[in-house]
Parts: structure tokens; C-alpha cells; sequence
């Protein structure tokens, strides 16, 4: 084997199901030295390390290096290789047969069962059927669940077959554990086979237990990634100022981290937030695109002892070749936001990917992203004075409460904490990776191939249209009234000079483009006619959302205050700036209500109308002639 085809079996070695990692917790004491040694053999070879140099550092020779390293290589029924799992003592990669019969004359046997179910399905072909039937046609229904409802009379049938003091009737469990497995086995083998059927129709190329494509290949970065919201395991209380500028506090709130990462190089692209809420919308999902997108510069820090590690930051920001890059597949599960009409657009439409959900009733499989969240719990989250184990005792709550009041932060503050931890975990590391990071992965992998790249050259651009919705919405006005045209959106009305000329079009579609993270108070608007557009230019939202600078998310927040019946707005005013004036009032005696404070985010101060703020600007500068 060259350099270069060991250098392209290695990241072949990576865990390609949740499964094929070992964590050494999982590994008998008595098996974890040897097991180290197995690996740091093989992965010195794939290094280009000689074998009399790997013979004299860890004692195997050359025909053993080659043994453990197709071992390694051995594929699974669902197409998927062993991996590093194979080199476990006591593994066995290759189906058990049993040949002797079970013991008849010991009852309540615990041992000694190896392989006793296999031989009882092997010699009753109507068992085998039975359990076939129920087990390939049971939907998305568990192993454990069609085990449980078809064991009576499968212990009916062996009954016939077998006696009292036979085996499945001798054991503890009668066979109950064995079924189970059975069925998963059953289910994996025959999905695997299906898989290399491409007459079976769409869907028959995955399998329901582990969702992973059948043909197990290596992976350049970018062509699959897995994103997924996750609530973190920690309480955090934001200050932020009040009207007379003094501090004003959240109570503890949690959040819905949003990350999405890289299979190839387990690369974190880009991540989002969401403060204090039961779920995420689809712009949440959507703004994770975005931050993978957007070239990433590092935050300047302000809380101490706070750095980012030597080599962090994101793909987009420190991979040349990186930026502007546009992943060809993502994996989601099936929460609404990753089904929203936003979601599916902006990604299909605008970036070019595929989505992939998994089949019906069997989610796609996406082991990285858990197990990163997983990672960041245990090795970061937890381990902050605000954070928390899910399944520990009250108290462990109850002082991660206390400390999250007692260190009140900004949400500048917070968005230093979050970047910091993820930018840094892409420059820790990975035995997956040869013990490189994923930062050095990607640029490793940039500098050697000559693949095609889809990228594009303007990712600010492209980033704004992930965040852009379109509308067709009707003309209205007139009546007896004769109120000018104009265009209703979100509970406002927006008009501009030209459409307010345009009486004879009322009634008329128009197709409305709205920058839904930007400021929605102007949105750009086309008269259709046949199969032509003219464009009526920028359309400007009427009283009371045309001062206050406001996205769309702030918008509906505000909205539902109104339809509560909380928020009163005099005529004249603006709805944005009564918001925050009523919220800021509140805050001193409900800390909620800084809760919604923070969650609606930064407010701005409102503008004034052209003519009016013209008409200030002159007088000031007379004023000050004057004062000359």
C-alpha cells in the first residue's frame, strides 16, 4: 500500500454509524490496553510509519498489520464498515453458526445459549416465516414492540416443535432477548439487500436502523452535513439596560442551540440561536445557513479569561478555499422548522442542496451532530458554573440557578461564550481525523484534491437571499372611501408615489420580496401583467410600524402582544417604541417582561420622517451660525 492510498483508506476508518465509534468506557478494563495498542498500530501505518519501526513500538508484525487493517475494513450487512470497532478483543466480525445442541437436562440456563436461536431458526423454516411476516411488515414499529406482541404465539409454535425441556423452554427469558435481536438482524440484512435492488423505487437505497447510504465511500467536505437544534443544559440571566440606564435582568432562561456540521471533516459550518423559547422557527434554521455562509471574523472579547484556542474559528473564516463553499446535502429530522416551506426553499432553490429526511417512519441517522451535542454538554456546558445535569439531583439545578444570577451577562457577552466554545472545538483534535483537527482537515483536504468546488464568489449575497421570502398579495383601496392603493402585509400597510397613482390597478396581483431578517418596513414590490413584471420599486409600511427599524421576527412579537390586549397604541405613535417603553416599565416590577425585552432584541431608536428630520437639521444649523 503507497502513501497516498493509505492516506485515502484512513478517513474510511471514521464512525460512519453511532455505533462503529468504541468509546473506551464501553470496552472491558481488561481489553482497553490492547485495544489502544491495535489502534496506534494501524493508525501509525496509515501514517506511512515502516513496519519494522511499528514492530519494534508496538510489537506487531507485518502479516498482523494487514490481519487488523481488513478487519477494520470488513463491511457490515447495511453496507457500512466495522471500523475501529473490530479491533476490540473478543470481536467478532463474522456470523456465529452453532452446531452442538442446547442442553436439555439444565434448566433456567444463563449460559452456554451462544448461537441457540440461530440453530432453532435454522432447523423450523415456519418459525423463520412467522417471525419474517411480522417483522418486515410492522411499519415503523420498534423490534422490541413486535417481539412483545407476537411472542405468545411464537412460544405456541416452538411449543409444537420443541419439548418442555428444550431450548427456547429451558432458558430464563424463553428466548425473549433473542427475538428481539433476531428481528433488528432480520430487518438490517434484508434492507441491505434491498438496497442493491435499484428496480425497488425511491427510499430502497437506505436502511430503516441506521439511514446511511448503502455504499460506503470517503467523503470530500461540504458534500454532507447533519444539522439539528438542541436545548442547552444550562441557565443563563441577560442584563441589559432600562430606561434611566440602569440594569435590568432576565429571569433564568435556557436556549435552542441550532448547529450545523460537516460528516467529512466534523467541521462545525455555522451555528444559531434561539433565547429562551420551546422551540425554533424555520429563520432560526435558516440563519445557522447563513453563519456558515458569511466569512467568519473572531468577536472581540470582553469577559476574562475567555480566548479563542490557537487554530479556531470556522471553515468560512480560516479555510481559503472555504469561503463561499455550498453543501450539497443536509440531513434534518422532521421537526417543523426543518419541514417549513422557508427551510425547503431556501436551501433547494437558493443553495442547490439536497435534503434528506429519511425514509418514512425511519428518520435519517445523523450520529455526528448527537454526538457533538453530547460533547458539548459534558466537556463544555456542564461545565460552566450555569450548567447543569438533565437526569442529576435538585440541588445540582437549584445551585445552577443561583450562579446563573449571580453572573448576569449581555447578550454580547453571550454571543462571546457560544462563538468562543464552538470556533474552539474545530481546532481540538480528532483520532478520527489522524489527530488532526477539523479546520486542518479541510484545508489539508483543499491543498491535495482537485475536485470541483461548489462555491460561489459573492456568499454575503447569496447569504441575504436564504433569509428572503416572496409574496403574491392583491392591490387594494378605492371603495367608498377612496383610500389610495396600497398593500397589506403582516397587519401593515405599505404604499409608495408611484402606487399611490396607480387607481386603476386595484384588485391587481403583485409579487412582494421581503428581506425577513433585514428591516421590514420597506419591501420591494412588481406589478404583474401576463407574463411581465414592472418593477413599483420600494414600498414603505404605513403608521404605527413606519419609524422603528424592526425585522420580522420583532414584528410578530409585538403583534401578539397587541391581539392580547397588552399593549395600547394612541394614534400617531409608533408600535415598535411602545413596546419597548411599556416592556422597560414593566421590567422593574416583572422580570418576564425583560424576558421578552431580550427575546424580541435590540431595539433601535426610532427615525424620523424625511421632511421632518430636513427641517431639524436646518434649524439646527442656523442655530449654530448664530452661536458663531
Amino acid at each position: 500500500m503507497s502513501v497516498a492510498e493509505r492516506l485515502a483508506v484512513a478517513p474510511e476508518l471514521r464512525d460512519t454509524t453511532r455505533w462503529d465509534r468504541p468509546r473506551e468506557s464501553d470496552i472491558p478494563k481488561d481489553h482497553i490496553e490492547e485495544y489502544r495498542r491495535r489502534k496506534m498500530a494501524v493508525t501509525a501505518y496509515l501514517n506511512g510509519t515502516s513496519f519494522a519501526t511499528i514492530k519494534k513500538n508496538h510489537g506487531y508484525a507485518k502479516s498482523q498489520i494487514y490481519r487488523m487493517l481488513g478487519r477494520c475494513l470488513t463491511a457490515r450487512p447495511n453496507g457500512t464498515i466495522y471500523g475501529f470497532h473490530a479491533l476490540i478483543p473478543g470481536v467478532s466480525i463474522a456470523p456465529y453458526r452453532r452446531k452442538s445442541p442446547v442442553n436439555p437436562e439444565l434448566a433456567a440456563q444463563t449460559k452456554g445459549l451462544a448461537g441457540a436461536f440461530m440453530q432453532l431458526m435454522a432447523e423450523q423454516e415456519s418459525l423463520y416465516r412467522y417471525v419474517e411476516k411480522y417483522a418486515l411488515n410492522s411499519g415503523g414499529k420498534s423490534a422490541a414492540t413486535v417481539a412483545k406482541a407476537i411472542r405468545a404465539e411464537f412460544l405456541k409454535k416452538c411449543a409444537k416443535v420443541r419439548a418442555p425441556n428444550q431450548y427456547p423452554f429451558n432458558t430464563d427469558d424463553q428466548g425473549a432477548r433473542a427475538l428481539v435481536r433476531f428481528i433488528d438482524r432480520m430487518r438490517e440484512e434484508h434492507y441491505a439487500t434491498k438496497n442493491g435492488n435499484e428496480d425497488e423505487g425511491v427510499g430502497a437505497f437506505e436502511s430503516p436502523l441506521t439511514s446511511q447510504p448503502s455504499g460506503a465511500q470517503q467523503l470530500r467536505p461540504f458534500e454532507e452535513a447533519e444539522h439539528d437544534g438542541h436545548n442547552g443544559d444550562f441557565y443563563f440571566v441577560i442584563k441589559t439596560h432600562g430606561r434611566r440606564g440602569e440594569w435590568i435582568y432576565t429571569t433564568p432562561m435556557r436556549l435552542w442551540l441550532l448547529i450545523l456540521i460537516d460528516r467529512a471533516s466534523r467541521a462545525i459550518l455555522g451555528y444559531a440561536y434561539r433565547l429562551g423559547s420551546t422551540n425554533y422557527p424555520a429563520i432560526s434554521v435558516m440563519r445557522s445557513f447563513v453563519h456558515a455562509m458569511t466569512p467568519w471574523k473572531p468577536k472581540i472579547l470582553t469577559l476574562p479569561h475567555l480566548a479563542y484556542k490557537e487554530g479556531a474559528g470556522f471553515p468560512s473564516g480560516v479555510a481559503p478555499r472555504a469561503r463561499g463553499r455550498m453543501v450539497d446535502l443536509v440531513c434534518f429530522d422532521g421537526a417543523k422548522a426543518n419541514t417549513a416551506k422557508v427551510t425547503m426553499r431556501g436551501l433547494t432553490t437558493v443553495l442547490g442542496a439536497t435534503i434528506n429526511y429519511g425514509r418514512v417512519r425511519f428518520p435519517i441517522a445523523r450520529p455526528f451532530i448527537e454526538r457533538l451535542n453530547q460533547t458539548l454538554e459534558t466537556h463544555g456546558f456542564r461545565r460552566l458554573p450555569i450548567g447543569f445535569n438533565p437526569k442529576g439531583s435538585k440541588e445540582e439545578r437549584e445551585r445552577a440557578l443561583k450562579a446563573a444570577s449571580e453572573h448576569a451577562v449581555t447578550s454580547d457577552e453571550l454571543d462571546q461564550m457560544i462563538d468562543v466554545m464552538l470556533a474552539n472545538y474545530n481546532a481540538d483534535p480528532h483520532e478520527d481525523l489522524v489527530n488532526r483537527s477539523p479546520n486542518e482537515y479541510i484545508r489539508m483536504w483543499d491543498s491535495q484534491t482537485a475536485s470541483p468546488l461548489r462555491r460561489t464568489e459573492n456568499p454575503e449575497e447569496l447569504a441575504q437571499r436564504l433569509l428572503r421570502v416572496e409574496y403574491i398579495k392583491t392591490i387594494r383601496g378605492g371603495g367608498e372611501s377612496n383610500r389610495p392603493p396600497y398593500i397589506e402585509l403582516w397587519s401593515a400597510r405599505y404604499t409608495n408615489d408611484v402606487l399611490r397613482k396607480m387607481t386603476d390597478s386595484i384588485s391587481k396581483k403583485v409579487r412582494i420580496v421581503v428581506d425577513v431578517d433585514g428591516d421590514i418596513r420597506l419591501i420591494r414590490a412588481y406589478l404583474r401583467k401576463g407574463n411581465k413584471e414592472l418593477p413599483l420599486g420600494i414600498l414603505k409600511a404605513g403608521p404605527p410600524w413606519h419609524l422603528t427599524p424592526h425585522t420580522l421576527e420583532q414584528r410578530q412579537m409585538v403583534r401578539r402582544a397587541n391581539k392580547l390586549k397588552k399593549l395600547v397604541v394612541k394614534p400617531g405613535t409608533d408600535m415598535m417604541q411602545t413596546f419597548k417603553e411599556l416592556r422597560q416599565r414593566e421590567a422593574q416590577e416583572r422580570k418576564s417582561a425583560t424576558n421578552q425585552l431580550v427575546k424580541a432584541g435590540r431595539i433601535a431608536e426610532p427615525q424620523m420622517p424625511s421632511r421632518e428630520r430636513d427641517a431639524k437639521a436646518r434649524v439646527a444649523k442656523s442655530a449654530w451660525i448664530k452661536l458663531r
